[in-house]
């Protein structure tokens, strides 16, 4: 319930005002946002020029916005969002002013359907190509990136999905003068597009940025976040990033001929931890019960102590459909061979949407186990 003002300070935006940097931010939907979807926002602007007050009027003039949820009147609304970083940078690109952070979410294009992501190519390469055209990005670092990739529909229920899901693109692009003149980070960075890395350590290569310094090392290997102007350790495993088991694409996924016998426990012990997660909200939500096996695959590491199977256990990724609501869900178990019981190791993920299911409590967390009575 609370709001974010107090842990603004440990977003990177505040990192880089305590440096002298102006700050902007974003967002193209006044509620689907990680700061706003059931959740408060912030009291006060979490940044210096912060473009809340004109998204909300955007997304409620029902006038501007009766052609197309994409568009504000005869502008792609990507377009819109896209010239508040024009008239920012191009104001500020000056090495007489203050440097400035900018941080930009959309979702509206494609939240609900992947496929209409291909009507945005031209709209963003319009954008790249004017960043150069005025020489923003001569002076500018560009990071373009995702949250996740799909996470629901029957892309995701396949194994490619499940990968996909896990590993957003994230693309970072340094002004011509930079290669030149720093070489070798340029090197680690190349080096780093092979090694195991997340948005954790996308937070500590900008803290580096603030405080540039030109030098490369060997990253820490036990740190949780590591500057990508570091090379990441060869060795790293999931295990040093903290990326849990249900998302860590380090281990193995291999068809497994699985006995009915233990398919039946493994999707019966996905059933009564559903049940669980759900038994403080059983009065507004229907109870879940296993319907259908969809998928249940072996988990192999390379590592010996990191989610591996072994002689007492074997570790399976799961995927069953419930009813009432066709949920499909998704977990990691581990069974043991000696006493053919079974424990769920991961968080369980529905993988398909929920959206008209759940209205009836306000939890953003209990809402994909929920089937409103």
């Amino acid at each position: 319930d609370k709001v974010y003002d107090y842990v603004n300070e440990d977003f990177i935006w505040s990192y880089f005002s305590k440096a002298g940097y102006r700050t902007g931010a974003i967002f193209d939907d006044y509620h689907v946002t990680a700061f706003h979807y059931q959740k408060k926002g912030w009291d006060k602007p979490p940044v210096d020029y912060y473009h809340r007050v004109v998204v909300l009027a955007k997304n409620n003039d029902k006038l501007m916005k009766a052609t197309s949820s994409n568009c504000f009147g005869d502008m792609p609304e990507i377009t819109f969002n896209h010239d508040f970083w024009i008239q920012m940078a191009s104001t500020f690109n000056n090495s007489k002013t203050r440097p400035y952070f900018g941080f930009s979410f959309s979702v509206h294009l494609t939240h609900d359907s992947h496929n209409m992501a291909s009507a945005g190519d031209h709209l963003y390469h319009r954008f790249l190509q004017e960043l150069k055209d005025k020489n923003i990005i001569n002076n500018t670092v560009f990071i373009f990136f995702s949250d996740h990739g799909q996470r629901f529909g029957k892309t995701r229920e396949m194994y490619n999905g499940k990968i996909e899901s896990s590993t957003p693109y994230m693309f970072l692009v340094f002004p011509p003068w930079f290669h030149r003149k720093y070489p070798q980070i340029i090197k680690v960075l190349k080096i780093n597009q092979e090694r195991l890395t997340t948005n954790r350590d996308i937070y500590e290569t900008l803290r580096d940025l603030v405080n540039f310094q030109a030098t490369t090392k060997l990253g820490d290997i036990n740190k949780r976040g590591i500057s990508l102007f570091q090379e990441i350790p060869r060795e790293r495993m999931c295990e040093h990033a903290e990326i849990p088991v249900e998302y860590c694409v380090c281990n193995q996924l291999t068809n497994s001929n699985v006995s009915s016998s233990i398919s039946l426990v493994l999707a019966l012990t996905v059933q009564d931890k559903l049940r669980k997660i759900i038994y403080p909200v059983r009065l507004k939500c229907a109870q879940l019960t296993f319907r259908s096996l969809k998928k249940v695959m072996e988990v192999r590491s390379d590592r010996s102590n990191v989610n591996q199977t072994t002689t007492d256990s074997t570790l399976y990724m799961i995927s069953i459909a419930t009813t009432p609501g066709d949920a499909i869900y998704e977990a990691t178990v581990k069974f043991f061979n000696s006493t053919k019981k079974a424990e769920v190791v991961s968080e369980i993920i529905r993988i398909n949407m929920y959206r008209g299911q759940a209205e009836c409590i306000p939890s953003p967390v209990l809402r994909p186990f929920c089937y409103c009575k």
